[in-house]
């Protein structure tokens, strides 16, 4: 039975009952949990945090874990279309019943509490310490974490980790995280655990020095993910990406692009060093079969995400590829989908749906997709922090795109790009995760 209506029922009661924003501190989730009993010192977890990539490394850390035999739970951040999607046990999700019993246990929590009645959590805050206690009830073996945007007060760094692995650092969040890379890092970085081996993708030479003394300062191991982690013959098309690392060739994941042959390789590195170090619970194996059937095994849905169509007209991809960073990534994939080298524009993009949260850096995104020289269908997700499409159009039109103007409806300016593409191709839908979601609700089976 499809309970996704209960879902966003659970949602609004949620977002009704927390403090609106983002209140930077732990001080609120820590005592909450302690309130619950302490879920988080009841499982062991592995945190993933970063600023693009850490969602797909996360999911393919879970999918090697189950298939070596070890109980997962994956918790991660947003959700494209229903939260039910944030928290899978095991690969799959939990019915409105424990989310419900999660959710009446932690307001009640709140309400006979005097701090946290005045001062009641945040949506994310809440929702953290209600997944934390459905993976304590699930007797879990291993939980991965993806923080939400933070690092040093983002909820999830209440819990106890085993590992601590940081992807790609990039701009975004300034307005809570900093306004340069290293103080971005620094939030991120601050999430290190003393005695924790700490893994970072160290694709930012500039930020190899900060980790490493951060390392250093708390007593962490340090993996640097770029001498160690490196995947070689990297081959992407529409079916996913396929690479080679060390000594084993011919890996496959269904997540398309050459950064997914790196988040890739960074969660196999990641656990081949936990199980060297007898870190992984006893009797968990993790031989080259586990290693293929647990990339093979990956979803991570909204991250170049196709759906085939019927009707005459352009397939569609989406992706929520929503900073400078992850937009470059994605302009890489396309061109190497069609072997024409980096930064040449993928013929098979007929026209691009595209649409942005008003408080992003909205113009070196854009930077990145001018360089496909396909016309733009600026639109905007049902969302309060959507820029008005009209507002896109101009900013996309002062900085040289090709707009073919502006719809406020998603589904309209996705119709439109359709009908006026080779029908051979794809459109592609991008921006905004949110923007993703609302397209995926429609298309996904």
């Amino acid at each position: 039975m499809n309970r996704t209506h209960d879902f966003h029922r659970l949602t609004d009661s949620l977002m009704q009952f927390s403090s609106l924003g983002i209140r930077p501190g732990l001080e609120r989730t820590s005592r909450l949990l302690s309130l619950l009993g302490s879920p988080q010192k009841r499982f062991r977890a592995i945190h993933v945090l970063g600023t693009n990539g850490k969602g797909s490394t996360a999911a393919t850390l879970e999918a090697i874990l189950k298939r070596a035999g070890v109980r997962t739970a994956l918790y991660t951040s947003p959700h494209l279309v229903s939260l039910q999607e944030r928290l899978r046990i095991d690969g799959r999700p939990l019915p409105i019943e424990s989310w419900n019993a999660a959710f009446d246990a932690m307001r009640s929590a709140v309400e006979h509490d005097e701090v946290l009645g005045s001062s009641k959590p945040t949506f994310f805050e809440n929702l953290t310490a209600m997944a934390f206690s459905m993976i304590t009830d699930e007797n879990v073996g291993i939980a991965v974490i993806e923080a939400g945007m933070g690092g040093r007060y983002d909820a999830t760094s209440t819990c106890d980790p085993i590992a601590t692995v940081i992807t790609p650092i990039g701009m975004d969040h300034m307005e809570y995280l900093g306004s340069t890379i290293e103080a971005i890092a620094s939030e991120k970085f601050a999430a290190v655990r003393g005695g924790v081996p700490a893994f970072y993708a160290a694709d930012d030479a500039t930020l190899t020095d900060q980790f490493l003394a951060t390392c250093d300062r708390v007593g962490a191991q340090p993996f640097l993910l770029d001498r160690i982690a490196l995947p070689r013959d990297v081959r992407c098309d529409l079916d996913g990406t396929s690479f080679s690392l060390s000594n084993i060739s011919n890996f496959h994941t269904p997540l398309i692009g050459v950064h997914q042959a790196e988040n890739a390789a960074h969660a196999v590195v990641v656990l081949q060093t936990l199980l060297s170090k007898k870190i992984l619970p006893p009797g968990c194996s993790i031989d080259e079969k586990i290693l293929r059937d647990g990339l093979r095994d990956t979803n991570w849905p909204g991250r170049f995400e196709r759906f085939r169509c019927d009707d005459g007209l352009p397939d569609i991809v989406v992706d929520g590829a929503h900073n400078a960073h992850g937009m470059r990534a994605l302009v890489e994939t396309l061109s190497a989908i069609e072997g024409e080298g980096k930064g040449s524009a993928a013929s098979t993009v007929g026209a691009v749906v595209f649409a942005v949260m008003k408080d992003k850096d909205i113009a070196p995104v854009l930077e990145q997709l001018k360089t496909l020289r396909r016309p733009l269908y600026c639109t905007e997700p049902p969302n309060p922090r959507a820029m008005p499409h009209a507002e896109l159009a101009e900013i996309a039109l002062s900085l040289g795109v090709d707009v073919a103007g502006s719809w406020e409806d998603p589904f309209d300016a996705l119709h439109a790009a359709r009908m006026a593409s080779n029908p051979s191709g794809f459109v592609l839908c991008c921006g905004s995760l949110f923007l993703a979601g609302h397209i995926r609700a429609r298309y996904a089976e």
